[in-house]
């Protein structure tokens, strides 16, 4: 049985099930937030694959329209009523220097009541609805012989019309010819239909020829793109569309990677590429205005990956050849967000976007941790990065792999897995991530269950997926956004085995998977949570947002084969409003959607009555979003008397960090690797506020017993107790925690022109602080040299068969004890701010963390032992001695359990993990060494 504690003062109600004597307890105050939500939290990855595009978004139903797909491939010579005819390819006939290829109808036989022309079968089928209106546009010419005019239409495959138009002539140059037909409304709905354009009984000894063939019915909001499959995108309300991909931006060479300024102006002046990253041809119709309009329709921000030099056959640019890539990667950004003034903002206006794109994230290359020779961190990524920051100092680069060169603003993590589980038990990956690092994209995610018969995956995979997904937004402070992937696949032809929605000709259906994305993108509010789940069921995890105007969102994702009773509690809101909906995901673990059973696996939405509390059975595999209307304040959660950093969000200026230099207040660019002196001034301690401990004062870590304060608009260090409080409250510009003066309630710290001030609200982002970790990372300093660590059991950190455990240990102890019981304490492997555990019976053997257990082991000098053997001092706890930190799971303390020791979260799914008795469990005492 589950208890569900969402704190809040209040009512008992009755609810869909009974939960008596809970003894699990989901808490958190709903009155409390522990970061924004990103608006871009869950995106979507579009790339050509699975003919997502090609076939797929792409409205147009003709394939090969422009004779370069193996040929003539897919036209055919069509006749009736004795007329005789061949289709072939003609290469004599150019329409221009980018399409050389045409169709040729040689006509042989076509009297009256004869007919002969082309057909093509589209996409596995053209698929026809009743009632519509179809626009075919195509280049023709005729030879010399030809007089007269062709029809057009749509058929079935046995040559039923359905709809048709006529033009009147063809002449002997090359012009493009635009019709409407629309079919009937006894119509069938069906894909056995194809495309025909022919001459009626004329033309007999004569040739037409054919390029740049096109039909498509209406397109979402005029954009050229299929609407089914653009509504159900809208549907889910994406944040971002990380576009165009993907393997297909690489391309297997240089040859076909994806040359955007080949795939904008007028489509005819497409030539079209080859996409052997996934084996077919693309005709770039869409191209990369279609993929930005993908984002804005549906009202997401673009996130573009712009091509850095690298193939998917491992072929890398040289540094001397690579100039010209930086050059279009900022030709490209220019023709998203240039002025129509410029050479390509002036060529999107001429596409018809005259308006900029909102574009707020550039990704440089994909997966380049393929890329085994280095070249991405030493050359490849720096002079993109140089070049896009240079020209567009305010955008956001993401990183495909780790990059050591330059400040990184994001990185993208991919995950894939065919095992059901495997992100159920993903869901605590970025509980421990620095927050003074950069922030993270998970551009790719899936579990890969989909079979040769369905390119869709199952209940089960979903549900893990949302569970992982409910991590990503406890941790929205440092991921910014996650899109699985792919997205789309034809039915009939996919080279991916799992997508989020599959399609054919003429109709499309949502995985599980989709409408697990459909679920969070509907029921997550602005602001997280702080939420804790103790004691549950491994297989259960939980996210709580809200929304400003009080609305509450819990949503748990069970993927165990049991129901769970739970009992719902709302604290910190004066009043809930009793009408609440659940939308719950649930069935057959291993049941699939498909074409004829779309619905199979689709959330239901029903009425409860909540209240302050009321009972809740969440189904077997499930995924369920509760919506519940409250009267709640907002105040954001920090944690006092521990150290923290504050990062400027002003564009161009997300570099800098609030420090105090020479008693002045700062914002200065610090990273890992800055000096001690720049981490300090740089790292405050939160104290309750010296004027009221509801609000905040920081107390600098390099100036003890000084705090950030103002002297009227200047920032300097004082102890004023007035002028050194601030209250906290959510950012000003949606994002972080904006400072506000106690003693000037209407004025806020802020960055300004590269200075710290106290200023207005009419600069929101100049006022937005998101917090971080510490940069000097110890809260507390530890006296170096020997000593042993007494825990709260009384007992003694010590190290026993290279395993640390803890022992009572007295005077009497065998010497061989004493020494194992005793370390020489030295400034951090990995950091000189925090501190590392030598042994001193094992000289150059440290304790370290291996799999979250803590053993002894022999320093290897690799970065992995520095950081596993580094533990940061903070204040116990219990309130009492000190709590280590991991150095790299910031989450993650030095825990002693029955005996044993482990590195540990406050509740989750190891050993080391119980929330019971965790605070005193990691806290410790310094002792004098045993072994003196």
């Amino acid at each position: 049985m589950l208890a569900l504690t969402l704190a809040a003062t209040g009512l008992a109600g009755a609810g869909t099930a009974t939960a008596a004597d809970p003894g699990v307890a989901l808490t958190a105050d709903v009155s409390r937030t522990t970061s924004s939500v990103n608006k871009t939290q869950f995106g979507e990855i579009v790339e050509d694959i699975n003919h997502s595009v090609e076939g797929g978004l792409s409205a147009n139903v003709v394939r090969n329209s422009t004779m370069k797909e193996n040929g003539i491939a897919h036209w055919s010579a069509v006749t009736a009523g004795g007329g005789a005819g061949t289709v072939s390819l003609d290469t004599t006939q150019p329409l221009n220097a980018a399409n050389g290829n045409s169709l040729k109808l040689s006509i042989a036989d076509n009297a009256r009541g004869q007919r002969v022309g082309v057909a093509n079968d589209g996409f596995y089928g053209i698929g026809l609805a009743p009632s519509t209106k179809y626009t075919a546009t195509f280049f023709a010419k005729a030879d010399a012989a030809f007089h007269g005019g062709v029809t057009v239409d749509l058929e079935s495959t046995t040559g039923t019309v359905y709809a048709k138009a006529t033009v009147r002539s063809v002449g002997a140059k090359w012009t493009k010819y635009s019709v409407t037909m629309t079919t009937g409304r006894d119509t069938p709905v069906s894909t056995a239909n194809r495309f025909v354009i022919a001459a009626d009984g004329v033309g007999a000894g004569s040739s037409l020829y054919f390029d740049v063939v096109t039909c498509q019915p209406p397109t979402y909001h005029d954009t050229g793109l299929r609407k089914d499959l653009m509504a159900k995108f809208a549907a889910r309300k994406p944040g971002f569309f990380r576009v165009p991909g993907g393997n297909y931006l690489e391309g297997n060479t240089l040859s076909t990677y994806f040359d955007w300024k080949k795939t904008v102006g007028p489509i005819e002046n497409r030539p079209g590429h080859q996409d052997d990253a996934w084996g077919y041809w693309s005709t770039d119709q869409v191209g990369l205005k279609g993929y930005l309009d993908m984002a804005e329709q549906t009202g997401a921000q673009p996130l573009l990956a712009v091509f850095a030099g690298y193939t998917l056959d491992h072929t890398v640019v040289p540094q001397s050849q690579l100039a010209p890539y930086v050059q279009d990667a900022l030709d490209e950004i220019q023709y998203a967000i240039g002025g129509t003034n410029t050479q390509w903002g002036a060529q999107r206006a001429a596409d018809g976007h005259p308006a900029p794109y909102d574009l707020h994230y550039v990704e440089i290359g994909n997966e380049d941790f393929f890329d085994g020779t280095g070249s991405y961190n030493t050359y490849r990524f720096p002079l993109f990065h140089d070049a896009i920051k240079a020209a567009y100092p305010t955008l956001q680069l993401v990183a495909t792999t780790s990059v050591t060169s330059r400040q990184v603003d994001v990185i993208d993590d991919h995950y894939y897995s065919g095992d059901t589980s495997f992100f159920t038990d993903a869901a605590h990956n970025y509980d421990g991530t620095s927050r003074n690092g950069p922030k993270h994209l998970v551009g790719e995610y899936a579990t890969t269950n989909g079979t040769k018969d369905n390119p869709t995956g199952t209940l089960a995979g979903a549900v893990s997926e949302a569970g992982f997904m409910t991590g990503l937004v406890r941790n929205a402070d440092v991921v910014i956004g996650a899109s699985y992937a792919p997205a789309l696949a034809d039915v009939n032809d996919f080279q991916w085995p799992t997508n989020e929605i599959a399609f054919d000709a003429g109709s499309s259906f949502g995985s599980p998977s989709y409408w697990v994305q459909h679920i969070f993108g509907n029921n997550t509010g602005d602001y997280v949570v702080s939420s804790a789940l103790a004691g549950a069921a491994a297989g259960l995890n939980e996210a709580v947002t809200r929304t400003a105007a009080g609305t509450v969102y819990v949503t748990v994702a069970n993927a165990t084969n049991s129901p769970v009773a739970s009992r719902i509690a709302l604290n910190g809101t004066r009043f809930v409003r009793p009408n609440g909906t659940a939308t719950v995901l649930t069935g057959d673990p291993n049941a699939r959607n498909t074409l004829a059973a779309p619905n199979t696996v689709a959330p239901t939405t029903t009425a409860f009555r909540a209240s302050n509390s009321f009972d809740y059975t969440f189904p077997a595999n499930s995924v369920v979003a509760l919506k519940v209307d409250t009267s709640a304040p907002m105040t954001p959660v920090l944690n006092v008397n521990r150290g923290l950093s504050l990062h400027v969000t002003t564009p161009g200026a997300t570099d800098r960090s609030v420090a105090v230099t020479d008693g002045v207040g700062a914002a200065s660019a610090v990273t890992a690797s800055s000096p001690d002196a720049a981490k300090l001034d740089a790292t405050f301690l939160l104290r309750p506020g010296l004027a009221a401990p509801s609000c905040y004062s920081l107390e600098s870590r390099a100036n003890p017993g000084q705090y950030l304060s103002h002297r009227g608009d200047r920032i300097t260090l004082g102890a004023d107790k007035r002028a050194a409080t601030f209250c906290a409250v959510e950012g000003n510009s949606g994002i972080g925690v904006s400072w506000r003066s106690y003693d000037d309630p209407g004025r806020f710290l802020s960055y300004r022109n590269g200075k710290l001030t106290l200023s207005g609200r009419d600069h929101p982002a100049d006022s937005s602080f998101t917090v971080g970790e510490p940069w000097w990372r110890s809260d507390v300093s530890v006296p170096l040299g020997r000593s042993s660590w007494q825990a709260n059991t009384g007992d003694y950190l010590r190290h026993q068969n290279f395993v640390a455990k803890t022992s009572p240990i007295t005077a009497g102890s065998p010497a061989t004890d004493l020494q194992d019981a005793t370390f020489t304490v030295e400034p951090g492997l990995a950091d000189d701010s925090c501190y590392s555990f030598e042994s001193v019976n094992f000289p150059g053997q440290y304790l370290r963390h291996y799999n979250f257990q803590v053993v002894l082991n022999q320093n290897d000098k690799s970065g992995l032992f520095a950081e596993d053997a580094t533990f940061c001092a903070t204040t116990g706890h219990n309130g009492q001695g000190i709590s280590w930190q991991a150095y790299a799971y910031e989450d993650h303390y030095l825990r002693q359990y029955a005996g044993n020791v482990y590195i540990g979260a406050d509740g989750g799914p190891r050993v080391g993990d119980a929330a019971s008795g965790w605070a005193d469990d990691t806290s410790w005492q310094r002792a004098a060494p045993w072994a003196g």
